[in-house]
């Protein structure tokens, strides 16, 4: 009897099982700020709460004191990798264009990743025309592929083909699902706080972009500290470029580019 006992409660616990992990898996979002480097002020953005992911500009003043001050706050660390615009923007140190050959691309992203610290993975600060041609992006994806380093899409444009190339060469990859503070006042940061969020709910992840701004940094510093009264999990880039990339469209927001 006492063995029928123990049977039956296995099999109620293993018909259970599925469903308990169903309803407590949370959804995710990722918050990545941009721009880093440039500015002492940007040392502070690390002592935000949280699973954060830092893209840092390189061969800017602070970068590397960030990347070891973030890491050691158990914050995570990219790679914001200035490429060319449609627009022609000024591009600073460590560019990437579509002028230079597939050799002169690869090095220069390497001397980028070997001047940063604790690098998990790239993103592209610009890029509208860059991300668009695909041999440039296949020189990025190779160099990616062998260093192990994940890709994220800030999707400055809608004709992107760097999760395509990204995908062809095995390279971890998702991209940016919201900008937050194309506007700085509360009410934009909030909406698109809002957004975010929705879409982390309907699709079970969501990425979002934002910048050292004072008016951002306050914001969501309020913002994280009730995160978890949402159901919302805050993880690293690096934990949603690990599973297959969503189909929903990004919110293609006009950024500074």
């Amino acid at each position: 009897m006492r063995i029928f006992n123990c049977m039956v409660i296995l099999i109620v616990v293993a018909m259970l099982s599925p469903a308990t992990a169903a309803n407590q898996q949370r959804p995710q979002i990722a918050i990545i700020i941009d721009d880093i480097g440039n500015s002492r002020s940007d040392l502070k953005a690390a002592m935000l709460p949280g699973k954060l992911t830092f893209a840092v500009l390189p061969f800017t003043p602070y970068a590397r004191a960030f990347a070891l001050r973030a890491h050691h706050q158990d914050k995570q660390v990219m790679l914001h990798v200035p490429m060319q615009a449609i627009e022609g923007n000024k591009l600073g140190p460590g560019a990437l264009t579509t002028l230079m050959s597939t050799s002169q691309i690869k090095l220069e992203l390497q001397r980028s990743l070997d001047a940063i610290p604790y690098v998990a993975g790239i993103n592209n600060h610009m890029g509208s025309y860059f991300t668009q041609v695909e041999q440039p992006m296949q020189a990025v994806m190779e160099t990616l592929q062998n260093r192990r380093l994940f890709y994220v899409d800030s999707r400055t444009s809608e004709f992107s083909v760097a999760e395509r190339v990204a995908s062809r060469y095995g390279v971890p990859v998702a991209h940016r699902h919201v900008f937050l503070d194309n506007q700085t006042d509360h009410r934009y940061l909030e909406q698109q706080w809002q957004q975010l969020i929705h879409l982390a709910r309907k699709q079970g992840q969501a990425i979002g972009i934002g910048h050292p701004y004072p008016e951002t940094l306050a914001f969501l510093k309020k913002s994280l500290a009730t995160i978890d009264t949402l159901g919302i999990e805050l993880v690293y880039a690096s934990q949603i470029v690990a599973t297959k990339p969503s189909s929903l469209p990004s919110q293609l927001l006009k950024t500074s580019e």
